[in-house]
């Protein structure tokens, strides 16, 4: 099992793009090239948000109390959604096989 990593266009008015990489551990890197920006939450500090113009992946960072708003376009967001639940499903696979 393997981390998953893939690219992304953001919808910010400008292309910039994000890579993400899902790692079976739960956590997943955000790195923003463009902005020079690079965050590593937990996948229970992110949640979505339906907007007019897409979905909205929203970052909580308990420790600094400041959120982060990347916007992604419907089918993207679906698209990370599928990989983070495919990587979760496989660790969880991974572990009850162990025990």
């Amino acid at each position: 099992m393997l981390a998953r990593e893939r690219r992304y266009t953001l919808l910010s008015g400008a292309d910039f793009y994000v890579n993400v990489k899902v790692h079976p551990c739960c956590t997943i890197e955000i790195d923003i090239p463009e902005q020079r920006q690079y965050f590593r939450p937990t996948l229970e500090q992110l949640h979505f948000k339906l907007t007019s113009q897409g979905m909205q992946l929203v970052i909580d960072q308990h420790e600094e109390e400041l959120q982060k708003e990347l916007h992604f376009s419907r089918e993207d967001a679906m698209a990370l959604c599928k990989m983070i639940n495919e990587v979760v499903e496989e660790h969880e696979d991974l572990m009850s096989s162990l025990c």
